[in-house]
This record gives structure tokens, sequence and C-alpha cells, in this order.
């Protein structure tokens, strides 16, 4: 851990793995009071190991549940705890601030921002391109913290806790036969769909943020992507990486973030990398993005990226007292640019 009045810091995802108190229901099954206590133990050692200042959680069912977490690890009192609000039904992502770092200001987003529709008119140049997609909300709420420090000048931080739509199969719910035949395919088409158009929106509360202003910016969560994927492509806006020390390439970029994962690709030769395994496919869906006051080459830089470390060993155990999701964080020295 960092000493008390640091300004380095460090950020974490952790998929609870649908935590839920003993017996009450989640998705028609329930877990024993020795099941329950098997998560909290074991999510209490992860919490030890992470050491991070800010963590975002998903796949919290019970407001409760993240209390006994924190109580059951010994961290009740170094952490401020942050939930979508008091009393919630299904899954819902939430935060955890470490002292001397301090909550300035909370907000909750569940609509897409005001003015943002997906859709697209016919056009007269021969291609059948119209669009109208009826998405107006966040199938899970995001949670945006603004984050000062309690003993030191540092500039705010803005950090959304996040969970897209995953990529299973949306059910259809229908009688018709011949859709029922293709369930796999249309319903992965929608999961799709809603994700990408829950990546869009995003990006515009992500640029509101960002353009032409030195905010401070993270996005913590579960994207149900990979990093190179089209999800990730419209969040992150691809910046490019500096590849060489003469290059100019990163000195500023007002809008993009940077990938967690790739900037420790470029300081490492180790190239296992997972954080979900899904169908044989094992892959980061659980992502650090970081604004560019985070970025080792940007003369914005406040932060200089230090390392990323994921913990997967447990993975494929398919223990429901554990994650299905690998556990990320990214840390950051406190290495302000000279101007």
């Amino acid at each position: 851990m960092a000493p008390r009045g640091s300004k380095n810091i460090s950020f974490a995802t952790f998929n609870l793995y649908n935590l839920q108190l003993p017996g009450v229901e989640w998705y028609k099954s329930s877990y024993s009071q020795a099941q329950y206590n098997a998560k909290i133990s074991w999510s209490s050692k992860m919490l030890a190991l992470l050491d991070a200042d800010v963590i975002a959680f998903q796949e919290l069912w019970s407001k409760q549940c993240l209390i006994d977490l924190f109580e059951q690890a010994g961290l009740a009192d170094q952490y401020q705890l942050c939930f979508i609000k008091d009393k919630w039904y299904n899954i819902a992502v939430a935060a955890a601030v470490r002292k001397p770092w301090t909550v300035i200001n909370q907000q909750v987003h569940k609509d897409f921002p005001s003015g943002i529709t997906l859709n697209k008119p016919k056009s007269d140049d021969g291609e059948d391109d119209e669009l109208d997609i009826q998405i107006n909300r966040f199938s899970r709420s995001i949670l945006q913290l603004s984050i000062g420090h309690e003993e030191a000048h540092s500039p705010t931080i803005e950090v959304l806790a996040t969970h897209l739509k995953s990529k299973r199969s949306t059910q259809l719910r229908t009688s018709n036969e011949s859709l029922k035949l293709h369930q796999e395919a249309i319903g992965s088409a929608i999961s799709t769909i809603r994700r990408t158009a829950e990546a869009a929106a995003l990006r515009v509360l992500l640029t509101r943020q960002m353009k032409e202003t030195d905010n401070p910016v993270v996005v913590l969560g579960d994207l149900n992507d990979g990093t190179l994927s089209n999800t990730l492509s419209i969040l992150t806006q691809q910046p490019p990486f500096r590849m060489y020390e003469a290059s100019r390439i990163g000195y500023r970029n007002d809008v993009g973030l940077y990938t967690a994962s790739i900037l420790q690709q470029m300081r490492s030769t180790r190239d296992v990398y997972y954080t979900h395994e899904f169908k044989g496919i094992q892959e980061v869906i659980d992502h650090v993005l970081v604004s560019e006051q985070f970025y080792d080459h940007s003369d914005q830089r406040v932060w200089s990226f230090k390392e990323m470390r994921v913990w997967n060993d447990y993975v494929e155990d398919n223990d429901k007292s554990t994650s299905d999701h690998g556990v990320v964080c990214a840390r950051f020295i406190h290495d302000p640019a000279d101007k």
C-alpha cells in the first residue's frame, strides 16, 4: 500500500460473480449460508491482494454484501463504499475508494445522454443503409465518481464504473417457431447491438467530460469485449501509442483513452493475459482505460504507468465461491510532465 499522503494511485475492476445474500434469489438460484461465507472469504482475500485505491465492482446484488465483504477483509474503515442507490434489484455496479482519496461527487447514468439517437434515414446513394435502433438506456447503470485527494493538491479524477451488455444470446421469448430455430444467432446479434449502442452512449459521456479539458478520466469495468474489439475502439477512440523516443505521437490526445492491458504488453514479454473464458476463448474483457493524464508520453501527464496485474488462476475452475472473471489492477506513479 502506498504511504498515506502519497499521490500515487491504483485502479482495479472486480467482477463479484453474482454476489447475493444467502437465501435470496438470483437468476432462480440462491446461496446457502455456507456458500455465501465461502464467497465472502475468497473475495476478501482478493481485496487484500489487490491493495487498490479505487475498485469498481460488477455483479453485486445487495448493498449489504459489499459491506460484509469489506468488514470481513478488515478494510471497512479504510474505504468509502459507493452504490447506484440504497436499494436495488438485479445485478449492479458499485465502487470503493480508499483514503486519502475521497469522493467529491457521485452521479448515476441510466438513460443515454440527451439528444443521442441511433438512427439513419435511407439515403439516395443506392445503399439500403437505413437504421433505427430503439435503445436509449444502459442495461446496467453506470456509476460516476469525482475523486480528489484529502491531503495534497491533485486534479479531480472522473471514474466511471461500468458493466456493458454481455455476449450471451438475448432470450427472445417468442412463440414464433422460425425465430426459435435461429434463437442463438438473432439473440447474439441483439446483445451485440445493445453493447455497441451502450459503448457509443458511454463514449458521448466521455467526450463531454474530456473534450478541450485537462480532466483525468478513468473507465473501469467488465466491458464484455476484447481489447481490439469494436466496443473498445468506440470507447477509446483508438489513440496511437508512441513506439520510439523521437516520435511525437502521444504528445497530445484530448479525448482518447489508453488501455492498461496494451500499456502492460508494451512493457512485458509475457503474452498470456486474459480475464475471462467463454466457449474456449480466453480474452481480456475486464478493462482499465485511462486518459492522457495517465500516459507516459503526454505533455498533459500527471501520472506514469507502473504496471498492470491480472489474477486469473481460478477462472477455469467454474467455482461459484470465486469468480468467472480475472481481477485487474493498474498502478500509476505521480509524475507530472515538465511543461
